[in-house]
């Protein structure tokens, strides 16, 4: 039975649900979400982080539905995503979903944006230069060059299928005293446990093994669409610095410190985003030249 996301939606906008099959061998979710006045604004390819739901960004999609039709892309590791044994879930395989997934919908000509966070972002900025038909702009939020995964947390995730649920409990603890910083940013700790409440707990431990040794090194400077990197300077989860450097390392690309995560995932993010998309293309600069 299809979910309902008229929740997600702004006032007259609509939806659909299809799953969407890839080279890959893998079947994605996606939620098409339409506006229910006419634009003349491009689509947005909406990739969420690893593990992470759409209730994490209910505010921003419905904010987005207002002039955008949203393609809201479910990624392998989630447990709606129809995949094999075999199937990996390195940043390489994600992308390479993503840029199958780009193709499909977006062949040579046609017009979209795209806009990811996290892991999404990181698949975004990796894709960039493989595709043969570019997005009109990007927008990474929170981007990740590296997945540090702490050496327990990498023991744990090779019998997450059996220790998942006992230790979920601990996992949460963990994260409200070691992790996040709750009078800052209280938001990622509620993101944090609505992705380890619904995460199908192999494929979670398996992303884990899968993306730790993962270090970005080439792909920003083959970027050479108007981009805007947005951070969260009091989320611990992922490294301000980080995001920082990916910032300076694309040409002419614009830069937004949001604070923390109650606005990166608000109605905000969403005006943030819109307004990006509408502002006056940037004069763009030949990958590798300053």
């Amino acid at each position: 039975m299809k979910r309902d996301y008229s929740a997600f939606c702004d006032r007259g906008a609509g939806w659909t649900e299809e799953y969407v099959a890839l080279p890959t061998g893998v079947e994605l979710r996606s939620v098409i979400f339409t506006p229910g006045v006419a634009s003349s604004a491009p689509p947005v390819i909406f990739i969420p982080g690893m593990g992470s739901i759409i209730e994490n960004f209910r505010d921003t999609v419905i904010e987005l539905t207002r002039s955008h039709t949203v393609l809201y892309i479910e990624t392998r590791e989630k447990a709606s995503a129809r995949i094999t044994r075999r199937h990996r879930f390195s940043v390489e395989d994600i992308t390479e979903d993503i840029i199958h997934f780009a193709r499909r919908k977006f062949p040579e000509g046609g017009r979209y944006v795209m806009a990811g966070y996290s892991l999404g972002a990181t698949a975004i900025a990796e894709a960039f230069s493989r595709l043969e038909n570019k997005p009109e702009k990007i927008i990474l939020i929170e981007p990740n060059s590296s997945f540090p995964f702490h050496g327990w947390l990498l023991l744990l995730s090779r019998a997450a299928g059996v220790i998942y649920r006992p230790v979920k409990p601990l996992l949460k603890w963990y994260l409200r005293h070691f992790r996040i910083n709750l009078d800052e940013d209280p938001e990622m700790y509620h993101i944090n446990c609505r992705i380890l409440d619904s995460a199908e707990p192999v494929r979670l431990g398996a992303a884990v093994r899968h993306l730790t040794p993962y270090r970005m090194d080439g792909c920003l400077q083959l970027i050479s669409v108007p981009t805007l990197v947005v951070v969260a300077s009091s989320d611990r989860f992922h490294s301000h610095d980080g995001g920082t450097d990916i910032a300076q390392r694309i040409a002419n690309a614009d830069y937004l410190d949001m604070i923390d995560n109650k606005r990166t995932h608000s109605a905000e993010m969403g005006r943030v985003i819109s307004e990006f998309i509408s502002s006056p293309v940037q004069i763009q600069v030949p990958a590798g030249q300053p």
